[in-house]
């Protein structure tokens, strides 16, 4: 194998396929980044078994290739190799004895490499029915939902992505059972088997953080994976097994409180508020709706008080009091692009739904949290 090219182009292709590697790898050579030199061009894969990533450099994009190959090339040092070679074009040169060397006119280094052999075997497998969004739709489904994802591991579903198909409408779930974020998408055509999969946090996470340009992306689910395959890049995803929890009945039909008022105004309050209250548990703080005037009080006994008054409209003169954590509110409100938002409540123990006055594709859930 012996290839030149432009630095920067191989530095964007390790960046996003070592994104598939993790802390926890108990299986030497998935340290490792396949390195496939053939007829299409530079093939980069990286995985830790759950997660795959693929990038493909097309030939036209490198500047030389004189010999084909395959190796397993170490990624503990290769990201800060390539990226600190004094000179925008790099060299790779394979030898018989396991080792690479990359190198410019001025230096060069000599890596040893893990054995082809050693490497498990992984298929990254289209489907021929599969759907295809719009990445800039893609990222705002993860956007909006994701955050509401469990780090905790007992309850291991918690931690991923519900999606769910059926005709032409894709919904995304996520919640870990304190707060529930949903996104409902109607699809461009109608798929003929439902889909109901949960994608593992990590996944989703890396998804989004590799999707910039506005590009189609292909989805292709299986029993037990999902690829998404965009640009010149695949990424597959096992999937976490089980059945995610039915949240149907999450989310009320008819509310006591329809709230309604500037999310800015709402989220600053909140914020402020939290300063306060950002050595309690939770970040509680206290939510007053009495009319026309909505007051958000913030309390610490070692910090002090503070309040704040905001203007809304409501369709209940009753006053409620109800608390929450700021920390989950200020989380939901920042997903919402809009000006203006909607609370919907039906008691001080019941959920808080938050509606976009502009957009009824999203809504996001908060438990109040009880104070005595």
């Amino acid at each position: 194998m012996k290839f030149t090219i432009d630095k920067n182009i191989f530095l964007e292709a390790l960046y996003n396929v070592t994104k598939a590697l993790s802390q926890k790898i108990t299986i030497p050579v998935l340290n490792g980044i396949v390195i496939d030199v053939n007829k299409k061009g530079i093939e980069l894969l990286a995985s830790d078994s759950e997660l795959t990533i693929k990038v493909t450099i097309d030939k036209k994009d490198i500047k030389n290739i004189d010999k084909e190959g395959k190796l397993i090339i170490q990624s503990r040092y290769i990201l800060d190799i390539v990226r600190k070679m004094p000179s925008d074009i790099i060299n790779f040169e394979s030898s018989d004895n396991n080792t690479v060397k990359i190198y410019t006119d001025t230096n060069e280094f000599l890596l040893n490499c893990y054995n082809l052999e050693d490497y498990p075997n992984i298929s990254l497998d289209l489907n021929k029915n599969f759907i295809t969004l719009q990445s800039t739709i893609l990222r705002q489904i993860i956007n909006q939902t994701s955050y509401a994802m469990s780090t905790q591991e007992v309850r291991p579903l918690l931690t991923g992505l519900n999606l769910k198909i059926n005709g032409d409408l894709l919904e995304c779930i996520a919640t870990d059972s304190y707060r529930l974020a949903k996104k409902v998408v109607k699809l461009n055509e109608p798929i003929e088997d439902s889909v109901n999969i949960v994608i593992p946090g990590k996944s989703v996470n890396e998804l989004v953080s590799i999707l910039k340009d506005e590009e189609d992306v292909k989805i292709h689910i299986f029993s037990n994976k999902i690829l998404f395959e965009f640009k010149n890049i695949m990424l597959q995803s096992t999937l976490l097994n089980g059945t995610y929890p039915d949240t149907t009945n999450y989310i009320p039909k008819e509310f006591s409180y329809i709230i309604d008022l500037k999310l800015k105004d709402f989220y600053d309050a909140i914020d402020r508020a939290s300063i306060i209250t950002l050595s309690k548990d939770k970040n509680i703080v206290k939510m007053c709706i009495d009319d026309k005037i909505m007051t958000i009080l913030g309390s610490s006994s070692e910090n002090g008080k503070t309040k704040e008054e905001i203007s809304i409209e409501s369709n209940n003169k009753n006053r409620l009091d109800i608390s929450f954590s700021s920390k989950y509110m200020m989380d939901a409100l920042k997903v919402l692009d809009t000006t203006q938002i909607i609370l919907q409540i039906n008691g001080d123990d019941k959920p808080i739904i938050i509606n976009a006055v502009d957009d009824d594709t999203v809504i996001e859930l908060i438990l109040p949290i009880k104070t005595y």
